[in-house]
């Protein structure tokens, strides 16, 4: 039967365990010097080694001969522990077995000595999970158990557990695995399994774990049964894992910005139909949104008032509960992001946009310089020339799967022909953000050839110089600000 790597992979001794020294340095050290607690309180989310220590703890205090503090893995307890037929460790789920008369029936056994092993070793995973009853039934045993007893209690929500309980056990807190510690062991692992995986897909794995070997490892599983002579790319883990782009967690945030419910709306129920992961989605919107209130706080982002993210803040964690406790995830994004856009909508569009550093504007003279094709010249009337297939060269986007949310983007847009030049007149300040990226530029421009029979380029188009300007210094905004943009490209 195959075996999952998770538990293929599950460490053996402490030094095997990662990100947790500051653990298991202390417990090799009380098996070294023979000073052994009673009670164990191992504390952290999942997946993190909790239940892996306990295991490794109760092999190390009853190995007959322990190297370092590890277990040697050699002797006829380490093996029986190993295969998890010795009866002299007990394990057991607080969250099936979690009443009075299960903590009676552990009572009644502990007079008995151990048959093999030098102690008898109770690991009690979840323990938070206990009814008042079974605490209560618990705390004395717990307080005072016979000498030949340890407990090992594990939980993810200690602060669920009464203080008395918690007392009367030595408490190590564990910590959240590092992408860098993550990344580091998968690689070590994909190496021994002869498993293909790009780096950067290997902290795609990492993110989404959460700081849990255990995630990653099931994360990583599953990449590689999708199909096992594939090479894993950041690509395959993302679709795995329904993980969409920070630009496109940026897009939403753009249109919610601008108040605009109905757009957001439209984008996230094609988000919906990409078979998004939606609470992982939800993750990542709090993550940005974090992010902002950071850059707020720092004084790098001035552009956003502070009450208004912590608003959406407490919106979007609300929405994750309702998700979790399992409510419907798109209805409840939904009534989410409506509240989100009518508390930015009316507000100051400048305070709202989130400004991106920028490079310095070149020298006007380098700018003319990389855009020689144009001879500026021979402009001499207003930019007027209004583009009236426009609307079919939109209906084409619409069919083209990457060019979605740009085309929903510029849904009120203009465009204009000048010379070789289309010019698009949009206040939705996203559509510039996509049009920088060149696959997407590339892809419109494929298109307005198709529609109109002939290569142009892409540019913004500004209004509001032209009845500034004169003819010569529209062109030169137009192109400072393409430039500035990054969305300017010559054929």
């Amino acid at each position: 039967m195959y075996k999952a790597l998770y538990r293929k992979w599950r460490p053996r001794k402490f030094d095997d365990v990662i990100g947790q020294n500051h653990i298991t340095d202390v417990l090799k050290n009380e098996v070294n010097t023979g000073r052994i607690s009673h009670a164990y309180l191992f504390v952290g989310s999942r997946g993190i080694g909790k239940t892996t220590c306990a295991k490794i703890l109760s092999r190390a205090v009853n190995c007959q001969n322990p190297v370092n503090g590890n277990p040697c893995e050699q002797c006829e307890i380490c093996k029986s522990t190993e295969s998890e037929t010795e009866l002299d460790i007990v394990e057991i789920d607080a969250a099936s077995n979690n009443g009075v008369e299960n903590i009676r029936d552990m009572r009644e056994e502990l007079v008995y000595t151990p048959t093999k092993c030098k102690y008898r070793v109770y690991i009690v995973d979840e323990v938070h999970m206990l009814s008042t009853g079974a605490f209560n039934a618990f705390l004395k045993t717990l307080e005072e158990p016979p000498a030949h007893v340890i407990f090992i209690l594990a939980t993810t929500e200690s602060h669920k557990l009464p203080a008395t309980i918690v007392s009367r056990c030595q408490k190590f807190v564990f910590h959240r695995v590092s992408n860098e510690d993550i990344c580091a062991r998968l690689k070590y692992i994909c190496e021994q399994e002869k498993i293909e995986i790009e780096d950067d897909a290997l902290n795609v794995i990492a993110q989404a774990s959460d700081g849990g070997m255990r995630d990653a490892l099931s994360i990583l599983d599953q990449c590689f049964n999708i199909n096992k002579s594939q090479k894993i790319t950041k690509e395959i883990v993302k679709n795995i894992l329904g993980i969409t782009g920070q630009d496109v967690i940026k897009n939403l945030c753009d249109i919610i910005f601008s108040g605009n419910s109905t757009e957001s709306l439209e984008f996230l129920e094609n988000i919906h139909k990409q078979s998004v992961n939606l609470l992982k989605f939800c993750e990542d919107l709090i993550k940005y949104f974090r992010d902002i209130m950071i850059e707020i706080i720092t004084k790098k982002n001035k552009n956003l008032i502070l009450e208004d993210i912590l608003y959406s803040l407490e919106i979007l964690q609300e929405t994750h509960r309702n998700i979790n406790f399992g409510n419907d995830r798109k209805i409840s994004l939904e009534i989410a992001i409506i509240k989100l856009c009518s508390r930015f909508s009316g507000k100051n569009k400048s305070e709202n946009k989130i400004q991106v550093k920028k490079e310095p504007e070149e020298p006007q003279e380098n700018i003319i310089k990389n855009t020689s094709e144009i001879d500026i010249s021979n402009i001499n009337t207003e930019l007027t020339d209004n583009l009236t297939e426009w609307r079919d060269i939109l209906t084409e986007m619409q069919k083209d799967s990457s060019l979605k949310s740009l085309c929903m983007s510029l849904k009120n847009s203009q465009a204009f022909k000048h010379e070789n030049y289309i010019l698009i007149k949009s206040t939705n300040s996203m559509a510039f953000e996509l049009l920088r990226k060149a696959e997407c530029r590339n892809s419109l421009k494929k298109i307005i050839h198709k529609i109109l029979g002939k290569a142009y380029n892409i540019g913004p188009y500004n209004s509001e110089n032209l009845s500034k300007t004169n003819n010569n210094n529209i062109l030169d905004s137009i192109i400072s600000k393409a430039k500035l943009h990054n969305i300017l490209e010559e054929n």
